[in-house]
């Protein structure tokens, strides 16, 4: 099992609830603020960066809930 996996599933599920949530919220019109300059930058990007969150997101918990020490014989 890697070592800092618990770490790894937990930054996995703040980046999928974040990104999640701040699709869901744009969709309405609202913007947090940590995010708004990206979304005045440019639309496009600002979606991708959060589409990218919801992808590492859910990727970090794979590999975080993946146990290495399994032997498939």
């Amino acid at each position: 099992m890697l070592k800092h996996a618990t770490t790894i599933r937990v930054i996995g599920f703040l980046l999928l609830i974040i990104g999640l949530f701040t699709l869901f919220i744009n969709m309405v019109g609202v913007d947090l603020v940590i995010l708004d300059w990206l979304y005045r930058y440019n639309v496009a990007l600002s979606f991708a960066v959060r589409l990218g969150m919801v992808i590492v997101g859910i990727i970090m918990i794979y590999i975080g809930s993946t146990n290495w020490d399994r032997v498939e014989a």
